[in-house]
């Protein structure tokens, strides 16, 4: 008999503490300049090596855009299929429910089950670079995506094409 009563406690807990982390990460969202750059900080300011399951970003997402389409379109992207999210170091690892395909602009994103990129700043601004696991699809030919500056109101991303460095400017 104690051990349930000691199931529930912990499930109690458990969801007192979802409930807090989804109120402080929607509030960070929401006070923040844009979006885009917040929930990568909020990725980024997480305990190192510590599992954040994809249901919880979810969560946060619906509770500070109040809706699925109001979500941005890049973090719809790399949110929509998320299984888990562990950081590591500068590192962030998306692992993802399975292969997804998703429309941003004008192009296609193809996300292999693994996403990994790095969190840095480049000319005083938010860079996501060395990244591995998603794919531009530009008139058939798919186009690995190598870095990605935030520069508010617009993404500016580079693209791997053998020694050219196409870029692509997109709306966040």
């Amino acid at each position: 008999m104690d051990s349930f009563y000691s199931k529930e406690l912990i499930n109690k807990q458990l969801q007192k503490f979802e409930a807090e982390l989804i109120e402080i990460a929607s509030r960070m969202l929401k006070n923040a300049g844009d979006p885009f750059s917040a929930v990568i900080r909020f990725l980024h300011e997480r305990p190192e090596n510590v599992s954040l399951p994809g249901y919880v970003v979810k969560k946060v997402l619906i509770e500070t855009f109040g809706e699925q389409e109001k979500i941005p379109a890049l973090i719809n992207i790399l949110a929509n299929n998320v299984k888990e999210i562990i950081r590591h170091s500068n590192i962030i690892e998306l692992i993802n429910e399975s292969p997804a395909m998703e429309r941003w602009g004008n192009h296609l994103i193809k996300q292999k089950e693994r996403i990994n990129f790095e969190v840095g700043k480049e000319k005083g601004k938010l860079v996501l670079k060395n990244i591995a696991g998603l794919l531009a699809v530009e008139h058939g030919i798919e186009l690995p995506l190598e870095k990605i500056l935030v520069n508010p109101p617009k993404l500016e991303v580079t693209l791997k094409l053998g020694p050219l460095r196409p870029h692509r400017t997109v709306d966040m």
